[in-house]
């Protein structure tokens, strides 16, 4: 294993896991908000596929800056950020078109952005992502 696979292999295990997860807090919110309210569940359908989108462009993208200059990576960060957030105005405009009186759909999109919010600080306060299967201890990083 050379250099650049260490560094760059727990970025993609934390990139894998936080989706995976992300995915399916999303889908079993969605699965229970849906008997109440269709347009909630809808709405955190919506949310929760942008937000795990702009989570994994944004982190392909670093992954691929991680071993350049610090100058690029401020600026590809802050280029896709830009792109992330005009990927939740479209899907929050788009969820708010589901119910313009209610809001429902909207608060249930703002609901599902927020899930990779979570699931990113679950990871981070846990370090689940860093559990190493053979030991079940944390896996140390070679600096």
């Amino acid at each position: 294993m050379d250099d650049q696979e260490k560094i760059l292999a727990p970025l993609r295990k934390f990139r894998h896991t936080a989706v995976g997860l992300a995915l399916l807090i999303t889908l079993l919110v969605a699965g229970v908000t849906f008997p109440f309210h269709r347009i909630a569940a809808h709405g955190v359908l919506l949310g929760g596929f942008a937000g795990v989108l702009g989570f994994w462009i944004i982190a392909v993208r670093l992954q691929k800056l991680a071993l350049k200059p610090q100058q690029n990576v401020k600026f590809a960060a802050l280029t896709m950020t830009g792109w992330r957030f005009a990927l939740y105005g479209v899907v929050l405009y788009r969820a708010y078109m589901l119910d313009p009186e209610g809001h429902t759909g909207l608060l249930g999109a703002m609901g599902g952005i927020m899930v990779i919010r979570f699931v990113l600080i679950y990871l981070g306060l846990t370090g689940i992502d860093l559990k190493s299967k053979k030991s079940g201890t944390t896996a140390e990083l070679d600096r």
